[in-house]
């Protein structure tokens, strides 16, 4: 049995969800979290991504169009490897 400790307030939304949305299945409850998470949480990272190679970008003084374009050249030539 999984065990976790939470604040008491998100235990009791936890278990209203659980009871209102599962009919009190927290098996069921546990297994839709888990699809939920392989269905998005990549999308959560990839925002994360972008927002390190944006803030990377601006440090070393940002992008112009010829830095972009040898960017995407660089690319597609990889692509071809």
């Amino acid at each position: 049995m999984l065990s976790i400790n939470v604040p008491t307030d998100i235990e009791n939304r936890f278990k209203n969800i659980v009871q209102e949305s599962y009919r009190g299945n927290f098996q069921i409850a546990f297994m839709s979290l888990l699809k939920l998470h392989e269905k998005y949480a990549w999308k959560e990272q990839f925002v994360e991504d972008v927002k390190s190679i944006r803030a990377e970008v601006h440090r070393n003084g940002g992008a112009n169009a010829k830095t972009i374009d040898v960017a995407i050249h660089k690319y597609r030539n990889c692509l071809g490897d």
